[in-house]
């Protein structure tokens, strides 16, 4: 069953953001004959939790020989799951306070004005050095569960002993993902936010507070 995807591609004017329609499967997705997908694409399916799987497309076939039924005419691509990458800014511009690799990703965006995405590419920054201390591919919310899960930790971030800790590890696994579902999420899945200056400021505080306990 077909449902709405997004395509990602980058463009001569930056990344393109295209509407599709397909199914994805486990290893493959496949799309009407007409579609515009090409090896390096990537391709964005929303989960029913609300959070983003984003695959790469890594190969296409067509599939319009003379001797298939022309409503059987259909284009197969293989996929494989992407992990977040963080976007780190071109120019550096450093935020003074703020973890080297906040401001690595989010300085330049936040001098020029772009609040939202210097929200954006924080917490992107923070979800990408999780996932390359865990080495686990999910991404958002289910990520920060996972990696910071009290009973099996894979990143513990507790600094007391006893009771004190687990609900130390406990109470920054809820940071961590709320961090992703509040803030995050929303200004990757929409368009950009009327964050004020103030705001974002705040919000790279946060992200810097928590990439510091990683």
């Amino acid at each position: 069953m077909s449902e709405k995807l997004t395509l990602i591609r980058q463009g001569a004017n930056g990344e393109e953001r295209i509407e599709i329609y397909g199914a994805v499967q486990e290893h493959k997705a496949l799309f009407g004959i007409d579609a515009d997908v090409e090896e390096g694409d990537l391709i964005e399916k929303p989960l029913p939790t609300g959070k983003v799987k984003r695959y790469k497309i890594t190969n296409v076939t067509y599939h319009n020989s003379p001797g298939i039924s022309t409503h059987a005419h259909h284009v197969t691509a293989s996929i494989e799951p992407v992990r977040t990458q963080a976007q780190v800014s071109r120019r550096r511009v450093e935020l003074p306070g703020l973890h080297p690799k906040i401001s690595d990703a989010a300085g330049a965006l936040f001098a020029d004005g772009h609040y939202s995405r210097a929200v954006l590419a924080a917490f992107q920054a923070v979800e990408h050095e999780v996932q390359q201390k865990t080495q686990l591919n999910e991404s958002g919310v289910s990520l920060m569960h996972k990696a910071f899960n009290p009973a099996s930790p894979l990143i513990s971030v507790a600094r007391h002993t006893g009771r004190n800790a687990q609900d130390e590890q406990e109470g920054f696994r809820f940071l961590f993902a709320g961090a992703m579902g509040g803030l995050r999420n929303p200004r990757a899945h929409g368009v950009d936010l009327p964050d004020s200056e103030q705001e974002a400021l705040e919000y790279l505080a946060l992200a810097s507070a928590l990439m510091r306990r990683l």
